[in-house]
């Protein structure tokens, strides 16, 4: 089945943002885009602080214009759902290759660096999703895929996104291990880091691999990492975890400088 590459638009800057990187992304995958747009029909269940600022139809065609300027080789169709935000792209991910969204949208606290939309549903859904920084990439060239990796208990759908991921940018593959106890490069850790990543190397040879064993904290190490990233990769507890985002994935989410994939497990 020819899944789509799925992205939400609600006219903020981020949601553009975010439709010009999942068009891109589909181009790679040689998917179609689905660009989808949540309003529920009663006004009142808008988040406080949104602002309709334009008619539904004229957004999703304004966007569906500048993309096909943009991409004309892109496959793409609009969509409008009759809800809220977050249960509508948790609908739309039950039939998605890949979700896409700006870390925050219209409404909410001006400050927040992730929206509760975003939270809720890299929490929630069942298929990867990606979620694009509040500030642009900055200078840094953007050198590699990066992938967190627990050395001792490895997610492999996180870590077959990342392989793959490297293999459409043609990129080297940074697999970070982190929160070592000791300092980096420790016989042990390096160890079972490359046993954790023996399988995929030989699965994806063509894939340029980057061990790296960090002391610290992981959440640090992966925000630092970041800078020099095209995508981060993360892998998520599986759907109906009691608690899906541990503290790592958030604190990441809110603090990467590129582009954070998220892949619940299975």
């Amino acid at each position: 089945m020819d899944l789509p590459v799925t992205v939400g638009v609600d006219g903020s800057e981020a949601g553009t943002a975010a439709a010009d990187w999942a068009a891109r992304e589909a181009l790679l995958r040689d998917r179609p885009l689905r660009v989808l747009h949540a309003l529920p029909l009663m006004p009142h269940l808008l988040p406080a602080g949104a602002v309709a600022v334009r008619p539904a139809g004229d957004l999703l065609h304004e966007v569906a214009h500048v993309l096909a300027v943009r991409h004309p080789r892109l496959r793409m169709r609009t969509e409008q759902a009759h809800d809220t935000a977050a249960p509508a792209l948790l609908a739309a991910g039950e039939d998605a290759d890949l979700l896409v969204l700006g870390a925050r949208g219209n409404g909410g606290f001006p400050d927040l660096r992730v929206g509760s939309t975003a939270l809720q549903v890299v929490a929630r859904t069942g298929c990867p999703t990606v979620v694009l920084p509040v500030e642009a990439a900055g200078p840094h060239p953007r050198e590699f895929v990066a992938v967190g990796v627990d050395a001792r208990r490895p997610a492999d759908a996180a870590l077959g996104f990342a392989f793959a991921a490297a293999h459409r940018y043609g990129l080297p593959l940074r697999a970070v291990h982190a929160g070592a106890a000791r300092p980096a490069g420790s016989g042990g850790e390096a160890r079972l880091l490359a046993a954790a990543l023996e399988p995929w190397k030989a699965l994806n040879p063509e894939v340029e691999v980057l061990e790296d064993v960090e002391g610290g904290g992981p959440a640090g190490v992966l925000v630092d990492v970041s800078a020099k990233a095209r995508l981060m990769v993360l892998g998520r507890r599986p759907v109906g975890s009691v608690i899906p985002l541990g503290p790592v994935v958030h604190a990441v989410l809110h603090h990467a400088a590129c582009p954070v994939a998220v892949v619940p497990g299975s």
